[in-house]
């Protein structure tokens, strides 16, 4: 084993004990402390480490909640600036806390465990963020919503199970959480991946009548796409669809022009499509 290449695949900072429990001598641990620096007792960190993971190492914690998205590949908009990392400790003056762990963590990296990661984001981040993680994680057959349940069924956990009552678990992207979050809380009534004949699928069907579209990166990558988008939108108006597409620029940046124009085609098509 090299050494050097171990500790650059923990994130170029480990503890030495992990080194060493990897096979590791202590001459050869000894020499890849001399590449770089010890930021604590016991912790060797390369110049260009993982912020993060010595962040956690140093303050004896593992990354959870948002702080830990990334790492597991979890739908997260915006990283919180103060990290959250699961402790046992009560020394807590720089870092959001977790003091519960209820699944074994990563093996070497400085990571809680994907289902402690969606428990903590659930009870703790915004509403948005906490629904976009939870909804990748059950989506993707990673984390089973049952057991969720089952964990959350104490009185402390009352906010936790609202935004777990708001994973539909079928959504393709965050922007699309985000946008069917701010159309349940106007009040109206949201269809997600719904299929309407000669038109296929829709991201969002908002009242029945308005299709919501919201469009990634690789919309339109081709021209064949481009056609058969054209015809789906015609086919839709000409059923009595209207359909309003938006980048995730829009519902992250204007979500009130958002509200505004699917407002305005619910009060102009409604009485068209349902009379009155």
């Amino acid at each position: 084993m090299d050494a050097l290449d171990y500790l650059r695949s923990l994130g170029g900072v480990a503890r030495t004990a992990t080194l060493l429990r990897a096979g590791a001598s202590k001459r050869e641990v000894a020499a890849v402390a001399a590449l770089g620096a010890k930021p604590a007792h016991g912790i060797i960190a390369l110049p260009d480490c993982n912020p993060d993971y010595l962040f956690a190492l140093v303050h004896n914690g593992l990354l959870t909640c948002g702080s830990a998205a990334t790492a597991h590949g979890l739908w997260i908009r915006d990283v919180p600036l103060r990290r959250h990392l699961a402790v046992a400790h009560s020394r807590v003056t720089v870092f959001t806390a977790h003091r519960t762990l209820r699944f074994p963590a990563h093996g070497t990296l400085p990571i809680a465990s994907l289902e402690d990661t969606v428990l903590h984001a659930l009870g703790c981040l915004p509403l948005a963020e906490a629904v976009s993680m939870a909804e990748c994680a059950i989506r993707g057959g990673q984390v089973d919503r049952g057991m969720l349940e089952d964990l959350l069924r104490g009185p402390r956990s009352t906010r936790a199970r609202r935004a777990l009552s708001l994973v539909t678990a079928t959504a393709e992207s965050q922007p699309e959480v985000d946008a069917r979050l701010l159309f349940v809380a106007r009040g109206w009534r949201v269809q997600v991946q719904a299929r309407i004949p000669g038109v296929g699928r829709v991201d969002l069907l908002i009242e029945g009548l308005v299709i919501v579209e919201i469009d990634g990166h690789a919309f339109h990558a081709d021209r064949a796409a481009f056609v058969e988008d054209r015809r789906r939108q015609n086919e839709a108006l000409r059923q009595g669809y209207p359909t309003l597409r938006y980048p995730p620029e829009v519902v992250w940046r204007d979500p009130d022009r958002l509200l505004r124009d699917v407002e305005e085609l619910l009060r102009i098509w409604g009485p068209r499509r349902f009379g009155g």
